[in-house]
């Protein structure tokens, strides 16, 4: 494999003739590790001391039964995705100009979408960050009072969504190569993301950084891995990602409860915690958990009841009828795409999530999760199928960006890894305008770098059985 290894470093001038075939030994290490924490939501939402309202046996025997095969469906399709030999192609090109673009449009765009979204300058942050849970409530505040008036600045953060977002992921992975400009670039983007979290006084823009953050330094590790170099030279290249993910990791996570607690004011003598305005409490004086020390039994419960909700949202949603949306359910950007050239929001109340509002569960408000989303267009049971395609091209998309090296298939597979890793929430990529538009540029950027930027040359791959 030391000849695979040299490839990536040729020019795209590199004459395209053969394919070249990838090692067959690459890890399916991190597909499991994000896979094994959707595994793991659906098991707390089992099990911690949250009193759902599913009140008779059979519903609880059918969502179990379903998730179970959905997730299993997931992780045999992932399997399988990242099974067999790959090509290796030339790096993606124009990436030295691409990064600091991209950063300087984030930069540019940051005081605009600060003040429409939050009513806050970025230089006001210090302000928004002494009560997180004023500031969430003065993002609330301000998107309902800028409603109907955000086109503009919409339209242009979709535009460049495509731009902005595949920074981090290609920055991490081709980070020895990107010179200081293109470092900066990367520091520019967690910066700006950082900040405007902070003054929304919200946890997305952290959660998607970690998620993004780790499945580029996930191809990063496994591209060494391809090429041999494992062993305490993999040590050396892989630990400093991992101290910083551990350090952003517990900012993060102090963060996140700081502002729960500043919402719901403070957890000291709490004995429960609901999500959001619903009566779904869980006991915090249980004896499961009880030993925990208050802050952090407070953080996880919140963060179980915000992340796990999604489950019960699910089985609202199994006990109606199917009524397709044809197509266009699964995202409430298409509908409102479709809304807005039509006039016409019967679509719209034909899905799953928008009828869980009769249960008070709203769709504004609460999770039901990707499965119910895919569910709106094409049933339970075709959601199965959907759900097959998309593990499989997870794998497939994670073998391509780290055997195959191939720089836009590491942009959709950290897509992809944030679709698995919000699974229990709902549809995060295709949610929204700028996610849409990111999949498909991305998608289209992949099937034309694929189809012509193969290296010259062939390198055996090993059995199967090897991997």
């Amino acid at each position: 494999m030391n000849r695979a290894g040299a490839l990536p470093g040729m020019h795209a001038s590199a004459l395209r003739i053969l394919p070249v075939v990838s090692p067959a030994g690459v890890t399916r290490l991190p597909l499991w590790i994000v896979f094994g924490y959707v595994v793991a939501t659906f098991l707390l939402f089992l099990g911690w001391p949250i009193d759902w309202p599913i009140y008779t046996f059979a519903n609880w025997v059918r969502l179990v039964a379903y998730v179970t095969l959905c997730l299993t469906v997931v992780g045999g399709a992932a399997y399988r995705g990242a099974a067999g030999p790959t090509r290796v192609v030339t790096p993606l090109p124009y990436l030295p100009v691409l990064l600091p673009l991209g950063a300087l449009a984030a930069a540019l765009l940051l005081i605009p979408s600060s003040v429409v979204y939050t009513g806050l300058h970025p230089w006001e942050l210090l302000e928004a960050l002494k009560d997180q849970g004023a500031a969430y409530r003065r993002t609330q505040q301000q998107l309902f009072l800028t409603s109907g008036e955000r086109d503009n600045i919409v339209a242009v953060r979709t535009l460049i969504a495509p731009l902005t977002y595949a920074i981090l992921p290609l920055g991490i992975v081709r980070w020895r190569a990107i010179g200081w400009i293109g470092r900066a670039s990367v520091a520019v983007i967690v910066s700006t993301a950082i900040i405007f979290s902070i003054l929304r006084g919200t946890d997305k823009e952290l959660a998607d950084l970690f998620v993004v953050g780790i499945a580029a330094a996930f191809v990063s590790i496994g591209r060494a891995i391809a090429v041999g170099r494992g062993g305490s030279e993999l040590v050396r290249r892989s630990w400093k990602l991992a101290a910083i993910a551990i350090l952003f990791l517990i900012f993060a996570q102090s963060l996140f409860t700081d502002r729960k607690q500043q919402r719901l004011g403070g957890f000291v003598s709490r004995t429960s915690v609901c999500a959001n305005n619903s009566r779904i409490c869980a006991d915090l004086d249980n004896p499961l958990i009880a030993w925990l020390p208050a802050r952090q039994r407070f953080g996880l419960t919140v963060f179980i009841l915000s992340t796990c909700s999604g489950y019960y949202g699910l089985e609202l949603a199994m006990e109606k009828p199917f009524d397709t949306s044809f197509g266009l359910g699964h995202s409430p950007a298409t509908l409102s795409v479709y809304e807005a050239i039509t006039g016409d929001t019967t679509l719209h109340k034909r899905t799953y999530t928008y009828r869980n509002g009769a249960d008070g569960w709203s769709e504004e408000n609460y999770w039901s999760t990707l499965i119910a989303w895919i569910a709106n267009d094409v049933g339970f049971l075709g959601a199965v199928f959907v759900l097959a395609l998309i593990g499989f091209m997870w794998g497939k998309w994670w073998r391509e960006a780290a055997a195959g090296m191939s720089d836009p298939a590491a942009v959709l597979f950290a897509l992809s890894t944030t679709m698995i890793f919000y699974l229990p929430a709902n549809d995060q990529v295709l949610a929204s305008y700028e996610g849409y538009t990111i999949f498909v540029v991305w998608l289209a950027i992949w099937l034309w770098h694929r189809s012509r930027r193969a290296l010259s040359g062939m390198v055996a791959a090993q059995p199967e059985g090897n991997r």
